[in-house]
């Protein structure tokens, strides 16, 4: 029977890539938080100025 370090190191790397894809599927999970809270927030601002535009052609002018 043969020992050799190699089992160790491959352990050492599958531990390290599991790491380094969970960081991985945290970034993307942001990105895509990120992309709908930036969806949202233009919605709201679409909403606004409709609802800030006049229903109608009547206007009036003030002076302050």
């Amino acid at each position: 029977m043969t020992i050799t370090g190699q089992p160790a190191t491959s352990l050492l790397e599958s531990i390290l890539d599991a790491g380094s894809a969970r960081q991985d599927i945290g970034i993307a999970v942001l990105k895509k938080a990120q992309d709908a809270e930036k969806q949202q927030g233009e919605a709201m601002v679409n909403l606004l100025e409709q609802a800030g535009q006049p229903q109608s052609d009547q206007r009036l002018d003030v002076l302050a």
